[in-house]
C-alpha cells in the first residue's frame, strides 16, 4: 500500500504492518486469537483475546501474558506491541455502533450499582454475538459500544458478517435488574476508515481507535435509529451483496454531513435474509 500525499513513510513507518493486520490478516495474531477464544473467560485482551479470568488466566500466565499495568484493556504483550509499533492504516471495513436509549433516565432512577449491572447485561448479550461473527470491539462508551469488521479479522465477507450480527441482535430482549428493557439503536456502514493507535493523555498509553468519515456515518446512523431499530447504509448492503426486500428505506440527513445517506431499517421480526 503506497503512502498518501499527506502521509509519508517517515510519519507513519508502521503503516504496512497495520494494513497487514487489519486489511489482510496477520497469521500469528489469528493463531493466538483462535487459541485464546477456546479458553475461559472474559474479560479479554482487545487484540489477542487473552482471557483474564478462569482457567485461561493461568494458561496465559505461562505464556507471560497478563493485563498490562499501563493499559489493562490489552495484555502485557499486546501493550508492548502497540508501544513498539505505533501508527495505523486506511482499511475498508464495516463499522457498527450500538447505543442504549434512555440511559440517562435509567441512571437517574437507579443506583450506580444497579445501572452498572444493567449495562453489564447489555454487554454480556452483545459481546458474544460480535465475537461469534468475527467482530472486533474497539470501544465501550458507558451506554454503548463500537465494533468493526475489518477484512484482516473478519474476512472478505466482513459486511455480510456484520449484518448477520444485526439479525441476531435486533430482536434480543435485554432486561435490567428492575425489569426495564434496555432498548438500543444500531448504525452500520461500510467504508474506508483509519485504524491504528492513538496516544492517551497519559504519555505512553496507547489504544486502538477508528477514525474518518465512515466511522462518523456509522455513528450518525446509530444516533438516528429509534429504540429497537438498526439503520444499515446502502453501502453496507452493497458490500454484503444484499438487496433487502420488504424493508423500509430512508434517505437521511445526518448531522454534520452534506447531502443524504440512504439506509434500510431493520426491526425485530424482520430479517435481512442472509
Amino acid at each position: 500500500m503506497a503512502a498518501t500525499n499527506a502521509e509519508t513513510a517517515a510519519e507513519n513507518p508502521n503503516r504496512e504492518l497495520w494494513y497487514t493486520i487489519f486489511g489482510i490478516g496477520h497469521p500469528d495474531l489469528h493463531k493466538y486469537q483462535r487459541f485464546n477464544m477456546r479458553l475461559p473467560s472474559p474479560p479479554r485482551c482487545k487484540l489477542c483475546y487473552a482471557p483474564y479470568r478462569g482457567v485461561g488466566r493461568f494458561v496465559m500466565r505461562l505464556q507471560g501474558r497478563a493485563p498490562s499495568n499501563k493499559n489493562p484493556r490489552f495484555c502485557s504483550r499486546c501493550d508492548q506491541f502497540l508501544r513498539a509499533y505505533p501508527g495505523g492504516a486506511e482499511v475498508e471495513m464495516t463499522i457498527m455502533f450500538l447505543d442504549v436509549r434512555g440511559s440517562s433516565g435509567l441512571g437517574e432512577r437507579m443506583t450506580p450499582w444497579e445501572f452498572s449491572r444493567g449495562m453489564q447485561r447489555f454487554y454480556a448479550e452483545t459481546f458474544g454475538v460480535l465475537y461469534d461473527t468475527d467482530g472486533f470491539i474497539v470501544d465501550v462508551r458507558g451506554d454503548g459500544l463500537l465494533a468493526v469488521y475489518p477484512p484482516g479479522f473478519s474476512g472478505r465477507d466482513h459486511a455480510r458478517k456484520a449484518l448477520r450480527a444485526v439479525d441476531r441482535l435486533i430482536g434480543r430482549q435485554i432486561v435490567a435488574a428492575d425489569g426495564t428493557e434496555l432498548r438500543f439503536g444500531t448504525g452500520v456502514h461500510t467504508g474506508v476508515a483509519y485504524v491504528g493507535t492513538m496516544t492517551g493523555a497519559e504519555a505512553g498509553v496507547e489504544d486502538v481507535t477508528v477514525l474518518g468519515d465512515a466511522a462518523n456515518v456509522a455513528a450518525r446512523l446509530c444516533s438516528a435509529a429509534a429504540p429497537g431499530e438498526a439503520l444499515v447504509s446502502d453501502a453496507a448492503c452493497a458490500a454484503a451483496g444484499l438487496v433487502p426486500e420488504g424493508l423500509e428505506r430512508r434517505e437521511l440527513e445526518l448531522k454534520g454531513k452534506s447531502g443524504t445517506c440512504g439506509a434500510f431499517v431493520v426491526r425485530a421480526g424482520a430479517s435481512l435474509r442472509l
